[in-house]
């Protein structure tokens, strides 16, 4: 009789506290609701508490609790711009993953690993890794940076597990890389707003939260529509020669975008527009060498892809019956069709383009 009323008074206990966190949880959403209001405060002191709570873990708030609320779309750019501040604060106090390796430059569309931390019982991934290592791929995804990387790993909490491919030499290694904790790195590099916000999405993604990325000014404008505007066919018109601070080069930047500015592409100046013909001409050149570059990044995922085949060939070989060996021959081959397809349509698309002295 009194084990059953203990048991009862445990359920009891339990079921209480369960029913008084999930209060908690929305009182909290709703001081939240109450606090992402006051951002468009009309009083800059009001706007810039509400920003600072919302930002303070002491508050009670989770990063889980802010992505609803920047989907709200009655939010002005002020205060969509501090949620995000607030976001880092909270990411910025929360635990983060940490690989215990220090990155080298890009080259041949992966990272390469420079160094490797001795705290190997911190960071057990660092007996699993050598210096000279290319990471080509993290959870999935290609690499086009090394703040991808970073992103990546970050976005993850300690103790969690980060698949990568690996290119040593002429291998090719499929890891589970078991992550340590970021703040038991030393000398780790400062984490930049930009990294921070993008670790921020690659965790609401896991969780099923997907933002719409910010679009900057001018960006659903064409390539053709700048060179039309800066260069059209009525006399007296504007002109972009004509203009002071009118665009002078064309940056190729990441996609397939072509953005008008006044900086350098990363393998060669393109000259400045003179006239129609030479911007239309600039446009080819930045992409045609933003081909080349998408090409060179396929042509080694393909290696990788043929190599990992040739592996799990191997291995399947000893281990007949392994459903997960099967599982990763398959998605490894559906990646080279796909891969193969991809790099006749860039091939193409680039002899098209015609030679560039055409």
């Amino acid at each position: 009789m009194i084990r059953e009323y203990i048991i009862s008074a445990v359920v009891g206990l339990a079921v209480i506290a369960a029913v008084s966190q999930a209060q908690d949880v929305q009182r909290s959403e709703q001081r939240l609701s109450q606090l992402v209001s006051l951002l468009d405060d009309p009083s800059w002191i009001v706007r810039e508490q509400s920003m600072q709570m919302i930002g303070n873990p002491n508050e009670g708030f989770e990063l889980s609790m802010i992505a609803p609320m920047l989907e709200r779309d009655d939010l002005s750019a002020e205060a969509r711009h501090r949620l995000w501040i607030a976001s880092r604060e909270l990411f910025g106090r929360t635990t983060k993953a940490g690989l215990g390796v220090g990155f080298g430059a890009m080259r041949d569309g992966g990272v390469e690993i420079r160094t490797v931390v001795q705290e190997v019982e911190q960071f057990p991934a660092a007996a699993m890794l050598v210096p000279g290592d290319l990471i080509v791929r993290a959870d999935g995804q290609p690499l086009i940076e090394s703040d991808d990387l970073r992103a990546m790993i970050l976005s993850h909490d300690p103790g969690e597990s980060m698949n990568v491919i690996i290119e040593r030499g002429e291998r090719v290694l499929d890891l589970d890389l078991p992550l340590g904790s970021y703040k038991f790195l030393r000398g780790a590099a400062p984490i930049s707003p930009h990294i921070a916000e993008r670790a921020i999405r690659l965790r609401w993604m896991r969780q099923g939260i997907v933002l719409p990325e910010s679009q900057s000014i001018g960006s659903g404008i064409s390539v053709d529509d700048w060179v039309e505007a800066g260069y059209p066919e009525e006399p007296g018109a504007f002109r972009a020669s004509n203009a002071r601070r009118s665009p002078r080069v064309v940056n190729a930047g990441a996609g397939r975008d072509v953005h008008v500015g006044t900086g350098m592409i990363t393998r060669g100046r393109i000259e400045p527009w003179s006239n129609k013909d030479n911007a239309e001409d600039a446009m080819v050149q930045a992409r045609r060498i933003e081909l080349s570059r998408e090409l060179s990044i396929v042509n080694l995922r393909l290696k990788l892809l043929k190599g990992g085949i040739k592996e799990y060939d191997k291995q399947m070989l000893e281990q007949p019956n392994d459903q997960s060996l099967k599982d990763k021959l398959d998605t490894a081959m559906r990646e080279l069709r796909e891969a193969q397809k991809q790099l006749e349509d860039l091939t193409n698309e680039m002899e098209s383009l015609g030679q560039p002295d055409d």
